[in-house]
């Protein structure tokens, strides 16, 4: 599977259709015996609304099915190999994050859903882990806050047209909380010869998903801690 990302993202096309490689997705808490996994994300399809991109997502376009409110984390400095080969801390990553930020994936896939209901598992995550694409919202300087501030205490929620539709907390991402399943991919990527970089970003999975949603619905992802983000659905 992973093979298969890293042929994606290293393929000329992933370049000059999909703008390279912007960060990763984490997902899949518990899947083929792993405590999570990851999968790029490519620059066309993450806006950064607060670095002053724009653009829509289209569901069609993606096959999207669910949406998902998740932190996204925006990394300050490389974390490359150490030089000792040991692991890299929970403290060392956050060193290295410049800011946090709320999020809303569109999961979406390649194939059609006649052929995704018949994949295996293996197959389906081999597709980007359903990556479709992702709309980040306000920065908030990790000067500003700590680790916890995104676990347990941060309340997530997803509303429609100001019904919520899902609720949950940062504590419901892989591993417990974003720096620990951030702390798991810079040492995943390690392990392969690869290294988070400065500038990426980093959704760490979802703190609650809906997939009750449709073209021209406006959807809101709130965070106590980080406030909120919106999106509507195209065509």
């Amino acid at each position: 599977m992973y093979e298969t990302h890293f042929a994606m993202q290293n393929h000329p096309l992933a370049i000059s259709h999909f703008g390279g490689l912007a960060g990763y997705k984490l997902g899949a808490i518990g899947a083929l015996g792993q405590p999570l996994l990851c999968a790029p994300l490519f620059r066309s399809f993450v806006i950064d609304a607060f670095m002053g991109a724009n653009g829509s997502l289209s569901s069609s376009a993606m096959q999207m099915h669910t949406l998902e409110a998740e932190i996204a984390l925006v990394m300050k400095t490389d974390l490359p190999i150490r030089s000792d080969s040991a692991p890299h801390s929970a403290d060392d990553v956050w060193l290295a994050v410049e800011a946090a930020a709320p999020c809303i994936e569109c999961c979406g896939r390649r194939t059609s859903e006649e052929v995704a209901f018949s994949q295996a598992p293996l197959s389906k995550f081999a597709d980007c882990l359903s990556a479709g694409g992702a709309l980040v919202g306000r920065h908030v300087s990790t000067a500003t806050i700590l680790p916890d501030d995104l676990g347990a205490q941060c309340s997530a929620s997803l509303d429609i047209h100001g019904q919520q539709v899902a609720k949950g907390c940062g504590a419901l991402c892989p591993l417990g909380g974003p720096l620990a399943a951030l702390t798991w991919l810079a040492n995943h990527l390690n392990e392969r010869g690869l290294a988070l970089l400065k500038g990426q970003v980093v959704i760490t999975g979802a703190t609650c998903k809906s997939a009750s949603f449709a073209v021209g619905d406006q959807v809101v992802a709130s965070f106590s801690t980080l406030g909120s983000v919106s999106l509507t659905i195209c065509a």
